[in-house]
């Protein structure tokens, strides 16, 4: 169907733009009520409660963009439903978003705030049901025709694109302009535009008049659309081929190179998403003048075959991964992502190998997946089926079972990513009677409670505890070994943000040399991690200190290997020190720079 015999619904070019001038005052005044009790010290109600925060904050940043779009595609009583509806299930998603509870992520993190996470996948959800609704309405019924639902998908999607380009030139305007202003040492622009009383309203009417400058111009949409898909359409050749390439390689080669990335899920993933985004706009509506060049033909033939083995990696790799290491929420979101990307694989080989009209059956299974979509949104941001619930009790299972020792359970997950849930399993863990190592399970947790942000909890407490800190430290000369005592000073010496890798959770090492920095004098250690090395001396009362720290800039090699060969001497500082008001200036000479060779 061409958009000549699909014009799309209609548009009123004059009565759609005082009520959206009025819906972005409206929205921005209430989203500046909210931003001012949210930033208020100390905070204002309705901040203070944000079962109620969260849920006007989603409602007035989303509903009003479907009042916004939907003039002049339905009549007022009906917008007027399905806006009700919208802020309803907004609301509600809101609502367990903050009933289920979090933890702050750095300090300063105030968590009343709807997480962007959420705010993207309710944004993209509202989007499909948005271009549902409205061509269910427009049709009178359940499954409308695919050329109109790929003509109100499409209108929408270039009028967001055009819109926040629209929003981003206008700012740059005003920047512009304060900065002009500002030469002349008029700096009062510059704090107008910093107001929020001034840039919520500016912003919200911005984005309206964009909405209806492309409300009413549809052949600008449509233009935009064309030469869009066009560009896009004749990707999808380089990238099937460069696919081609990709799946040939493996059939030949081992698939530890891909395991060992660490984002194989995401890499296949995003490759199969960039396929059916490709497949989709080469085939367009369906119309024969979309679709005659043959080689965008065959070429998403042959993208409708690599869906299915990408997929299928992509599941293989998730399965290797939570059967190393268990469920967590990035998983179960990954595992809801392949079960979607698996309904287009399936769906387009069978249209592939069935369609006699080229891909005709595409159609069907895009419809389908758009519920399919919806469905899991529902799911995963509702009790349902929430991420933190079964990654807490996944874990949990995995800690009892012993299929997990406590030096190497994420105690920090259950905090940071488990909501309430993981904050109940902590606490249970704290107590000191679950599994065989209770005591190490309760130190890991009692320290997982008590850090006050991620970065915190990753780096401190049992998370890697101290015989794993030694076992990754290989010390020189061979067959030399460093007390224990060393270790507890090291571990306990670095600041948070600044503690070794082999100290952390990840399984780096580092190197420890024993020196002497004076001739028949005590031993001290270098310790290398990286090209960084930091210096511990022994005290009067045998207490292990850290005294000195190498600049990462001192060696055109890499450290480590000097420490291996034991090419290690000591020379005098070439420059005095210089005493400034009792600070000490340390000069470094300036060098000429590494040989290359």
């Amino acid at each position: 169907m061409t958009d000549a015999q699909n014009p799309g619904p209609p548009t009123d070019t004059t009565a759609g733009f005082w009520p959206r001038i009025v819906t972005a005052a409206l929205q921005a005044a209430g989203l500046y009520l909210l931003v001012r009790a949210g930033t208020a010290t100390p905070i204002d109600w309705p901040a203070t409660e944000p079962r109620i925060f969260l849920p006007l904050c989603l409602v007035l940043i989303l509903a009003p963009l479907v009042v916004q779009v939907g003039l002049g595609q339905k009549s007022r009583p009906a917008l007027a439903i399905w806006v009700t509806l919208a802020g309803c299930a907004i609301a509600g998603l809101g609502y367990w978003d903050a009933a289920r509870g979090r933890a702050a992520l750095y300090q300063a993190d105030d968590l009343f705030w709807p997480r962007f996470p959420l705010l993207l996948t309710v944004g993209a959800g509202l989007f499909v049901a948005h271009v549902l609704v409205v061509d269910s309405l427009a049709e009178r019924r359940f499954s409308p025709s695919y050329g109109r639902h790929f003509d109100t998908a499409w209108k929408l999607a270039v009028q967001a694109v055009l819109a926040l380009v629209f929003v981003g030139i206008f700012w740059g305007v005003l920047h512009l302009g304060a900065a002009l202003f500002a030469m002349l040492g008029i700096d009062a622009v510059t704090r107008l535009i910093g107001e929020r009383w001034f840039a919520i309203p500016a912003t919200t009417l911005a984005l309206a008049v964009s909405v209806q400058a492309t409300d009413v111009q549809p052949a600008l949409i449509r233009g935009a659309r064309s030469v869009a898909l066009t560009l896009f359409s004749w990707l999808l050749p380089l990238l099937a081929l460069i696919l081609l390439g990709f799946l040939a390689t493996l059939a030949v080669v081992s698939l530890d190179p891909l395991w060992r990335t660490g984002n194989a899920t995401a890499l296949l993933l995003t490759a199969a998403a960039g396929l059916v985004l490709l497949i989709n706009s080469a085939y367009q509506d369906g119309a024969g003048e979309a679709t005659r060049s043959r080689v965008k033909r065959w070429t998403a033939l042959l993208a409708c075959f690599e869906l299915l083995p990408l997929v299928a990696l992509a599941g293989l790799a998730l399965a290797l991964r939570v059967g190393q290491h268990g469920w967590t929420t990035a998983r179960i979101l990954a595992a809801a992502a392949i079960v979607l990307a698996a309904h287009h694989a399936i769906g387009y080989v069978m249209a592939a190998l069935a369609s006699r009209s080229w891909l005709k059956r595409i159609e069907g299974v895009n419809f389908v997946g758009a519920y399919l979509g919806l469905a899991l949104v529902a799911a995963l941001f509702t009790p349902l089926a929430d991420p933190a619930r079964l990654m807490v009790a996944n874990q949990m299972a995995r800690l009892k079972s012993a299929a997990v020792t406590a030096s190497e359970f994420d105690f920090a997950a259950l905090k940071f990513d488990g909501a309430r849930w993981g904050a109940a399993a902590l606490a249970e863990l704290a107590t000191g009677t679950t599994g065989a190592d209770a005591v190490a399970i309760a130190a890991g947790a009692t320290a997982a409670l008590a850090a006050t942000s991620r970065v915190v909890a990753d780096r401190t407490g049992v998370a890697v505890p101290i015989e794993a800190a030694a076992s990754r430290v290989t010390v020189y000369p061979v067959g030399r070994t460093l007390p224990g005592a060393f270790y507890q000073a090291a571990y306990a010496a670095f600041a948070e943000q600044s503690r070794p890798s082999c100290f952390e959770r990840r399984a780096d090492n580092c190197v420890a040399r024993l020196i002497a920095l004076t001739p028949g004098g005590a031993e001290a250690v270098l310790l290398v991690h990286g090209r960084a090395g930091s210096l511990f001396e022994q005290d009067g009362a045998g207490q292990w200190r850290h005294t000195a720290e190498t600049a990462p800039d001192d060696s055109c090699g890499s450290l480590p290997e000097g420490i291996y060969r034991g090419d290690i001497g000591v020379a005098p500082h070439p420059w005095p020190d210089l005493m400034v008001g009792g600070d000490r200036l340390s000069l470094r000479p300036l060098r000429a720079g590494c040989n290359p060779d």
